[in-house]
């Protein structure tokens, strides 16, 4: 049995402003807390966001300004780790009263500010209370003569010794209001199942949580699939309305752009090069309009950075383990190779190898797991059991279902020799596919072109090829041009890989079994955007697993359940 973990902490500031309260606190619980102890912070601010915050030290000043490099400033939820994963801060950019009301958490202290002081902002705030939280106020509420006491009282506070107040109600608290509980009291050991982006990114997120990780592959080695890709651009996705998915790929953007920063070297296994979108005229899937900028966006060898996730201490790899079945032996999970041989035993199992989780799960869910292949109760973004509107409720989509619906999409990159070339763009391009026009491989500095997202393989390299830079020649014309030679002479390499989506093109994150069952776990379907989402549905399967506060605003995350609705 894993030893006790010191508790966490949780912190909600409605108005996070230059972060001083942020800082203090940071700094207290650097000096002071227990190693293993963990402070999440959560803080409403509007959509700017100040670089230099006056109340830090040298050491804070430096993880700020590294942490916020790539937050583009838009609305929406941005987490950032800290003292090496120490320190969760989640800033919620935009306005505060729509944040709150998305906001999925239990705070251990509450932080007053004016913009949620009263109203319906004040009442809102309640869903993130606890028995037993404390609320104190900002110094402008305080120079604003404080709360209504009769408010707070109604909402059910009660005036502490301090000049604080408790949330201690007389009433009964729905099961919404409850503590999200922790569905795993204490870290435990975790058998993760794929060694590409989405199982090794799980797989950091719990070991830094004090979780011991066993990550088994089917390769000898790491990133053997998908994720082995030579390098790939991490860029968010932009929309007129901006939609969900652009809203998910900004905040996937800014945390992939952490991990690169703190665990890689820069101009070898990524570089911050900013990127154009270049839109296509004739392809209706672009949007009109002039190139637009983005300078969020970054080249990144996926494998480096799979490598550096597995290096992170309680995880241990073993590779040529393909797991053929799941067998539930008590309180644990044993995973059993084809000739019956045990591989891994553990209290929790993370799927998160791709298309072969629908064969995995479906193989060994009918008879090892409880409740598997039912329609489970529909359950909240905290994972909060609801009462269905009747017995014959067909509301909730099955994960048995969402397995059946994954599907392979097909990409290839062509590559060649950038030294000597000239004219080739000084940045990235995207568009209808991408160009990389240098970047550090083995074979040393190479362009890379592509890659497509079809149905079908194209039935030889030749043919990659072809498509390849005929997708360059829309995206980049004179590019096009300038390497044609050598596509023509033979120098172009190709790398091949194989994606897997859903049926609705977002990842499937979340619990297999619904609670209290919820020791199988699935993080798969990354599809085209594994390089940007990877390590937001890491954090966000970590949090649901231990009761932590949300990376994502309430709405997105149900739009990630693997166990979501059905729209």
């Amino acid at each position: 049995m894993t030893a006790a973990a010191p508790p966490a902490h949780t912190v909600l500031d409605t108005d996070f402003s230059d972060g001083a309260q942020f800082f203090a606190l940071w700094r207290q619980w650097r000096d002071a807390a227990t190693p293993g102890a963990m402070l999440h912070y959560v803080g409403l601010q509007a959509p700017t966001l100040n670089a230099q915050p006056p109340d830090a030290d040298e050491v804070q000043l430096r993880a700020w300004a590294q942490a916020t490099t790539g937050i583009s400033g838009e609305s929406g939820f941005y987490r950032l780790l800290l003292d090496g994963g120490r320190v969760s801060l989640t800033l919620c950019l935009g306005d505060p009263h729509t944040s709150l009301r998305q906001l999925a958490l239990q705070a251990d202290r509450v932080i007053l500010g004016t913009a949620c002081a009263q109203g319906g902002a004040l009442a809102a705030l309640t869903k993130c209370c606890q028995r037993g939280t404390y609320l104190t106020y900002s110094a402008d509420v305080v120079a604003a003569g404080g709360v209504d006491a009769a408010a707070l009282s109604g909402l059910g506070f009660q005036a502490g010794a301090q000049g604080d107040w408790v949330f201690a109600p007389a009433w009964q608290l729905r099961r919404s209001r409850q503590t999200p509980r922790r569905l795993w009291s204490q870290p435990q050991r975790c058998t993760v199942i794929g060694a590409g982006l989405s199982g090794t990114s799980v797989a950091r997120a719990l070991a830094l949580r004090g979780w011991q990780v066993q990550v088994l592959d089917a390769q000898d080695h790491p990133a053997g699939g998908a994720s082995g890709l030579p390098a790939g651009l991490v860029s968010p996705v932009h929309s007129a309305d901006d939609g969900p998915v652009s809203q998910l790929t900004r905040s996937g953007c800014a945390l992939m752009r952490q991990h690169a920063q703190t665990l890689l070297v820069q101009g070898q296994d990524w570089a911050p090069s900013g990127a154009w979108l270049r839109p296509v005229a004739d392809d209706p899937t672009q949007a009109a309009g002039d190139a637009r900028h983005l300078p969020q966006a970054f080249w990144l060898q996926p494998a480096a950075l799979v490598r550096a996730w597995l290096a992170t201490p309680g995880i241990t790899f073993t590779g040529r383990s393909r797991v053929d079945t799941l067998e539930r032996h008590g309180e644990q999970w044993v995973c059993v190779d084809q000739d019956g041989l045990e591989l891994a035993r553990s209290e929790v199992v993370v799927v998160a190898n791709a298309l072969d989780a629908a064969r995995l799960l479906n193989d060994s869910g009918p008879a090892q797991a409880p409740g598997w292949g039912q329609r489970p109760a529909p359950t909240d973004a905290l994972g909060h059991m609801k009462e269905r509107s009747s017995p014959n409720d067909e509301s909730s989509f099955t994960l048995t279902q969402a397995l059946a619906g994954l599907h392979p999409r097909y990409g290839a990159i062509s590559m060649g020799a950038s030294a000597g070339l000239a004219g080739l763009p000084a940045q990235p391009v995207q568009g209808h596919g991408s160009f990389l026009p240098s970047v550090p491989l083995a074979q040393g500095a190479m362009w890379l072109a592509g890659a497509g997202f079809d149905a079908e393989p194209a039935p030889d390299a030749q043919a990659q090829h072809h498509a390849n830079l005929a997708r360059l020649a829309r995206l980049l014309p004179g590019t096009a041009a300038t390497l044609a030679p050598q596509f023509a002479s033979g120098q172009v390499q190709l790398w091949q890989g194989q994606r897997c989506i859903s049926h609705d093109r977002l990842p499937l994150v979340g619990p297999v079994q619904a609670a209290p069952d919820a020791s199988l776990w699935i993080s798969t379907a990354m599809g085209a955007r594994g390089l940007t989402l990877a390590a937001l549905c890491a954090e966000l399967l970590a949090a649901r697993l231990g009761g932590e506060p949300l990376p994502l605003p309430a709405r997105l995350a149900r739009l990630l359940d693997a166990q979501r609705l059905d729209r």
